[in-house]
């Protein structure tokens, strides 16, 4: 179906959306599970650090396009629901000649760092410094390939093709385990292993390419101030890096306080939890991610919807993650015995529980950041991000001192409030006017409270009765979904909710 033809996306295509998204984060996840001791194995462990390494930065390059994808989606969406269809094309090949520039030159730059990053940096061993130092060349020249796909996937999201992005996404996310793993056919030789995945991104580069052509519509029309529309394409671009790059400053913050404050082997205890854990924010940005060019095309076309969207996003969102939060609470000691031994289930339950519950608040507080930003307030988001940092750190490290890892799994938790609450009220305050349902009333509030508190109780009132805790969670958590699928969630909200299960492996 061509944008031309296309309606607002209802509730079961942002369910299908959703589950496109979730799809495309998910599936790689097995192969790199097989991979990642296959390569081990055959690369020994230095060789695999660095190819580790050039994992991190081809993730981090994907960030070099300054926020100018996400940009691309919001403009494509506004313009689509303007109906200015003409302007498509040509905000398209201005989206990505701007990423092509950034692209070459952040190839440049990386290229006149490599030295100092083999020799300095990483530490690379003796015995592979040449090697490495090829290896990072390769590394550089994938640069372009990695922020033009960037933006041809942004023009993909603002046409509402999410089924073709992660149709191209999945093969190309399992290409960056499954290709070295080729290579080694051929031989151990870091070069050869990194020049897999890079010759893989300039095939998918043009893939992206393919599909985007095909997926923009051939409408003629005037087109005027394309020069402001490219700077502001721009300045909305660079509010979003800001955001983007203070984010991950304060994911990191904690790791680095605990090494530096409590020891090396408290970072395992944190750490371990933590990334498992935080894979519940799959679900949020699957969803999440459907929605942006929803939430733009909206801004244009029918302002007034959205704060009665995001109402019915925080419930779904809330429903989706309460029962394995209340799951974690009730019986987090337990799942790190069986998985990880004692040590671990005596020094990481407190800091998975407390984690559970920041990353529930977390989960919901997606939705006004994603609805600021969509309406082009970027600027707001970034701003909240600035202000948190230093507070954040002073905290965390603080905490660190005084209590070790639960200190700082509490500081995590506080942090995740008091983000959802300034989000909260910043959506409150820069939102168009419109009707909404209610917000999560007090009565629903204290319920779900209820549910959380008993779950918690339960791990501390019964921790040898293993099998009579989990046969009281198992109750509780239906007592949960009944509750949720009858009070909690309106009647469109089970709808979007029921769509998403049905048409999760479908793309149509």
């Amino acid at each position: 179906m061509r944008v031309s033809d296309r309606p607002p996306p209802p509730g079961a295509a942002v369910a299908r959306n959703a589950g496109w998204n979730l799809l495309g984060a998910l599936l790689p996840i097995p192969v790199a599970v097989f991979c990642i001791p296959v390569l081990v194995g055959h690369l020994g462990v230095e060789r695999f650090g660095v190819l580790g390494i050039a994992w991190m930065v081809l993730g981090y390059f994907g960030m070099f396009d300054f926020g100018l994808a996400q940009s691309t989606t919001r403009f494509l969406s506004a313009s689509i629901a303007r109906g200015e269809l003409g302007r498509l094309r040509g905000l398209a090949v201005r989206s990505l000649l701007l990423h092509v520039v950034l692209g070459l030159t952040g190839a440049a730059v990386f290229s006149l760092l490599v030295p100092l990053l083999a020799e300095r940096i990483f530490r690379l061993p003796p015995s592979l410094a040449e090697e490495s130092r090829t290896a990072l060349y390769w590394l550089a020249a994938s640069v372009p390939a990695i922020v033009a796909t960037a933006a041809l996937r942004g023009v993909l999201e603002g046409l509402q093709r999410f089924d073709v992005v992660n149709l191209i996404r999945i093969p190309a996310s399992i290409l960056n385990y499954a290709g070295p793993l080729i290579a080694l056919y051929f031989g151990t030789a870091l070069p050869l292993v990194v020049s897999v995945i890079v010759l893989g991104r300039y095939l998918f580069l043009a893939v992206y390419g393919y599909a985007a052509l095909r997926a923009l519509p051939s409408a003629a029309g005037s087109e005027t101030g394309t020069g402001p529309r490219l700077i502001e394409l721009a300045l909305y671009g660079g509010w979003l890096t800001a955001s983007n790059l203070l984010t991950p400053l304060i994911i990191a913050t904690d790791r680095f306080v605990i090494a530096a404050t409590v020891s090396v082997s408290a970072v395992a205890f944190y750490v371990t939890p933590y990334e498992v854990i935080t894979k519940g924010w799959i679900f949020s940005a699957s969803l999440m991610g459907a929605l942006f060019p929803v939430f733009s095309g909206r801004a244009e076309s029918a302002p007034g919807s959205i704060r009665s969207l995001c109402r019915s996003a925080e419930r779904f969102l809330l429903a989706l993650a309460a029962p394995p939060i209340v799951l974690v609470l009730g019986c987090a000691d337990l799942l790190l015995q069986w998985w990880l031994g004692p040590e671990f289930r005596a020094n990481s339950t407190a800091v998975a529980q407390l984690l559970a519950l920041g990353l529930l608040v977390n989960i919901v507080a997606q939705v006004p950041l994603t609805a600021i930003n969509a309406i082009g307030r970027a600027d707001v988001s970034a701003k909240i991000a600035a202000a948190e940092l230093p507070v954040y750190v002073a905290a965390t490290i603080l905490a660190a001192g005084r209590f070790g890892i639960v200190g700082v799994a509490t500081v995590w938790a506080l942090r995740a409030v008091v983000d959802a609450v300034a989000l909260f009220a910043a959506a409150r305050a820069v939102l168009p006017a419109g009707e909404s349902p209610s917000a999560l009333g007090g009565t629903a509030t204290t319920v779900l409270g209820a549910f959380l508190g008993i779950a918690w109780l339960l791990g501390q009132a019964l921790p040898a009765a293993v099998a009579l805790r989990l046969a009281l969670l198992a109750a509780l958590v239906a007592a949960l979904l009944f509750w949720q699928w009858h009070a909690l969630l309106a009647r469109a909200d089970r709808e979007l909710f029921g769509s998403l299960c049905r048409r999760l492996l479908t793309s149509r």
